[in-house]
């Protein structure tokens, strides 16, 4: 077995897999923090400064798509892609915003805003509780699919203008468009198929309801979406049912991934540090605090791509107008400069400085506080209700590969 510490850094490097990166990253922040990935034919930035740097600077770091050599599906599952009018879904659009889009911001921060978080918090608590309810006296679960994967659209349902009756059919589209994001490319032809079919399945979904909400307007997101989009009352022409299929399916993925792989690896943690669960068990008051900790020990986001839009430097290392940058979020935020003892999970950790859980600068997500309430309610309610919640005996717990740190099943018993 080749032992990858005798590696150069680009070698050892292998980017979104499922493997404990973080002896790497320590590694790579001491000998060479900015360091080129054949992989990813992308500069990997591993310190905290030099993350800053970049995110505070979108117009010398642009965002970037993620490179297709890490997500190449079949020819077969491109064929079943390309039954639908929408364009086979990428992670992160390029920065060339059009005025439609940047219409459609206005709404959607209106929509996620923190005042809009505060006023949801008992609609939040209402839904994890039903969850619950519904494995309580089971004495067994598997936490992916049955809370983590649904808390995130049922509380987005009614701002984005969801039926009642659609909502599983939303919860499991987000799943098999989260999966083609992450696992597809790794699985047998005829499997990658099969999630490619679901997800046209998925598409076609929203496509009934940009076209339902051009015929009807409601008072929901996905109304102001197409109101945004395709100005006037006439038919929507297939360009634009072909926009708003791929602006509402990003618009869901990306808080869904965020919030599902969050949710899944809090979870994970407190249960594999007993005594960071037992204590907030017994002191609920630290909730906001843990939620912090968490997601700065185990950012469910692993990093983005930016690229370079004039000569700048990082860490000693020049670079030049075209050149790509996987900026890792997971190192920065265990960057032994900025936190005392970075790599223990300590929920009643003051923080010493921002981490980059919820993106920095003008790129901040724009649904942190729902986020955050999302996090605070689950937690606060499966401690409150499971106090006795442990992992399931012999259950490994393993993630996904991809940008997403999401856990593949987290089977759980009390």
């Amino acid at each position: 077995m080749t032992d990858i510490t005798a590696l150069p850094l680009g070698e050892a490097y292998v980017p979104f897999a499922d493997q404990n990166p973080y002896p790497l990253y320590a590694r790579a922040r001491r000998e060479e923090p900015v360091f080129f990935s054949p992989a990813l034919n992308a500069w990997v930035v591993t310190r905290y400064e030099d993350v800053r740097t970049v995110l505070g600077n979108p117009k010398a770091y642009s965002l970037a798509t993620v490179p297709d050599a890490l997500a190449k599906l079949s020819d077969e599952a491109y064929t079943e892609l390309a039954k639908t009018f929408s364009e086979v879904p990428v992670a992160i659009r390029e920065d060339a915003v059009d005025e439609a889009r940047k219409r459609v911001r206005t709404p959607i921060l209106r929509a996620f805003s923190g005042q809009r978080a505060m006023e949801m918090a008992d609609f939040v608590r209402i839904q994890a509780d039903l969850l619950v309810d519904r494995f309580q006296g089971r004495g067994h679960a598997e936490l992916m699919t049955e809370f983590a994967r649904q808390l995130p659209v049922r509380v987005k349902a009614p701002v984005l203008g969801i039926d009642e009756a659609d909502i599983e059919a939303f919860v499991n589209g987000t799943s098999d468009f989260m999966e083609l994001h992450s696992v597809a490319a790794q699985l047998p032809v005829p499997d990658q198929v099969d999630r490619a079919r679901k997800v046209v399945a998925y598409q076609r979904l929203l496509d009934s309801y940009a076209e339902r909400r051009r015929a009807e307007p409601r008072e929901d997101l996905f109304s102001e979406l197409v109101a945004a989009m395709a100005p006037g009352d006439g038919p929507l022409t297939v360009p634009q049912r072909k926009a708003l299929v791929d602006s509402m399916t990003g618009l869901i993925a990306a808080g869904h991934f965020t919030s599902t792989a969050a949710l899944g690896t809090a979870v994970w943690h407190l249960l594999s540090h007993r005594d960071q669960w037992e204590l907030l068990c017994e002191r609920p008051e630290l909730v906001d605090a843990a939620i912090e900790e968490l997601v700065r020990y185990d950012m469910p986001l692993r990093g983005l791509m930016r690229r370079v839009t004039k000569p700048v430097e990082l860490s000693g290392v020049t670079l030049g107008p075209g050149d790509e940058l996987m900026v890792v979020y997971q190192s920065a935020n265990r960057d032994e400069t900025v936190y005392e003892r970075p790599d223990e999970l300590d929920i009643r950790r003051t923080r010493s400085a921002e981490h980059f859980g919820y993106g920095h600068g003008s790129r901040s997500c724009v649904g942190a506080d729902l986020g955050r309430s999302m996090l605070r309610t689950a937690l606060l309610t499966l401690t409150g209700r499971l106090p006795g919640l442990r992992l399931a005996s012999g259950h490994e717990v393993r993630c996904m590969p991809g940008l997403h740190k999401i856990v593949r099943e987290l089977h759980v018993e009390w």
